[in-house]
């Protein structure tokens, strides 16, 4: 049950959000991406829809547009840096999936929205092309939000990474904010 409550408080915390700073965007929740694929090992059955499939794919928290622009957006209570993983998988499906193909020219924007921050993960947002959000709204049902770790001392501000790192990202059409804050 305590999981369970868990996503829902994720849930509350991505609707106000979303609520107060995007209520004229066209909003999806809990979307599937990624195109409709066939399994093997499933008979097909003719009365069924094509999309039943589906079912095996990952969900993503929420994906809106505003002023013609698509944007991904996952939400964490507490975040980890598997956040960027899931942002990337989540692009990489959404340029793949035929119902949002109206976009594929437009940039896509990913967004970690998150309630407590960690500066420790927060610092690699640039480099995934992720905007870093830190919504802490009253939420009674919610622990006050807390800063969970400081920088490691001696941590370097901006950690290297290759000359072409962002190439992967704008390949899906993320616009890496590389040398932004």
């Amino acid at each position: 049950m305590a999981s369970r409550q868990y996503v829902q408080k994720e849930w509350r915390l991505l609707s106000y959000w979303l609520a107060q700073f995007h209520a004229n965007a066209d909003i999806s929740m809990n979307v599937r991406l990624g195109p409709t694929i066939g399994r093997a090992s499933v008979a097909p059955v003719a009365e069924l829809p094509s999309t039943v499939s589906r079912v095996f794919h990952r969900y993503v928290d929420a994906v809106f547009v505003e002023s013609g622009e698509p944007t991904i957006v996952e939400a964490k209570l507490d975040p980890d840096p598997g956040i960027f993983s899931q942002l990337i998988h989540y692009a990489r499906k959404f340029r793949m999936d035929a119902a949002w193909a109206a976009y594929a020219s437009k940039p896509l924007h990913l967004v970690a929205l998150v309630y407590s921050d960690d500066p420790s993960v927060a610092i690699e947002a640039p480099y995934y092309g992720v905007q870093w959000v830190v919504y802490q709204p009253n939420l009674q049902e919610l622990t006050p939000p807390q800063v969970r770790f400081s920088p490691v001392a001696g941590e370097p501000a901006n950690m290297p990474l290759p000359d072409n790192w962002a190439s992967r990202l704008e390949s899906w059409g993320v616009k890496a904010m590389l040398g932004t804050s």
